[in-house]
């Protein structure tokens, strides 16, 4: 009974330890049991490029349609996705680990999205992408060098209805403050449990409140908070001075669940109520029973409705006449149904 029970802890210890082993570095290419993800529609590898901003040669994933190179394409410019992941991931969080990958491919099967250039950046752990000094100018890295090094080395459509900024949870947070702030450079943001804030910090939720030193708050916002650079980096803030004229024709969606353990529902639904005053353009769903980011449950429905909403930008993009899309009433989604 004894040797029964210690060869099974044995064999549980070892079972744990081979899978702590497997990190996202190690498994290019491969999904969170170390088999290869097949892919229909895409070719994945990981690249890396220097960037001033931050002072490194920071790494990047990228998908690149299955027939890229093929002669009859030697012209073709493709349309551009970059994706921000959350705090504590990396670039390989939506290959590796998340289920980004086969959920990325089956839209493009489906048809919702078209054959495009998608991009997997690297932020750092808790930056927030957000510029705090020389040498760690996280939003630059960005929107600036990364969008550079994209458009030089791949062939990807360089005008903004071509582009489309996608992120989840920290991610999306700097994905909304892009659009906000750079309406010129993409044509299309879609964003997943977005760390939006209380415009006073000194409101934010307990559960953030007793985390902040393990976040990094202080490397970004200063200890105590510098009020000017959190008014000017979030979301909801910066949606409260926005002129509707600047994003008159961005394209804006995101998502938040009831449940978010950050009570990003919350925030995020009051900066709907926000776009709705000023008559902005956009696309809300708050899902009821929906959880914080990739581990709710609920997010491999929603990154379909995102990657579509991504996908029918691009095509209005390429329209004759491309008229803003009207804005949507927010809505509430049972847990995995989709809306």
């Amino acid at each position: 009974m004894h040797r029964t029970f210690f060869t099974a802890l044995l064999a549980s210890i070892l079972v744990l330890t081979t899978a702590l082993a497997q990190t996202p570095g190690g498994r290019r290419g491969q999904g969170d049991k170390g088999k290869p993800i097949e892919l229909q529609n895409f070719t994945f590898t990981e690249q890396s490029f220097h960037s001033d901003a931050v002072a490194a040669d920071m790494p990047f994933g990228i998908y690149l349609p299955k027939d890229y190179d093929a002669p009859a394409n030697k012209d073709v410019k493709w349309p551009l996705v970059i994706w921000l992941h959350g705090m504590f991931e990396d670039h390989l969080r939506f290959h590796g680990r998340g289920v980004g990958a086969p959920i990325l491919d089956q839209t493009v099967t489906d048809g919702k999205l078209p054959p495009c250039v998608f991009v997997l950046a690297n932020g750092g752990r808790t930056s927030m992408y957000i510029n705090v000094g020389k040498g760690h100018e996280y939003q630059d890295l960005i929107e600036q060098d990364l969008l550079q090094h994209i458009a030089k080395t791949y062939r990807v459509r360089k005008d903004r209805g071509g582009r489309a900024l996608m992120g989840i949870s920290m991610g999306g947070m700097a994905a909304l403050r892009i659009g906000f702030t750079k309406p010129e450079l993409f044509g299309t943001i879609a964003v997943h449990s977005s760390a939006v804030f209380p415009e006073d910090p000194e409101q934010l939720p307990e559960q953030i409140k007793g985390a902040a030193k393990r976040f990094g708050f202080s490397d970004v916002f200063g200890d105590p908070i510098d009020k000017d650079k959190w008014a000017a980096t979030n979301p909801l803030g910066i949606a409260k001075r926005l002129d509707p004229k600047s994003v008159v024709d961005l394209r804006i969606y995101f998502d938040a669940g009831t449940d978010d353990r950050y009570q990003f529902g919350v925030s995020n639904k009051a900066l709907h109520e926000v776009l709705e005053d000023k008559k902005i353009a956009h696309q809300w769903t708050l899902v009821t029973g929906g959880g914080h980011a990739w581990g709710s449950g609920f997010k491999e429905a929603s990154l379909v409705a995102s990657l579509q909403f991504v996908g029918n930008g691009f095509a209005a993009s390429t329209s004759a006449v491309a008229p803003a899309p009207a804005a949507k009433p927010a809505s509430e989604t049972k847990q995995g149904d989709g809306k």
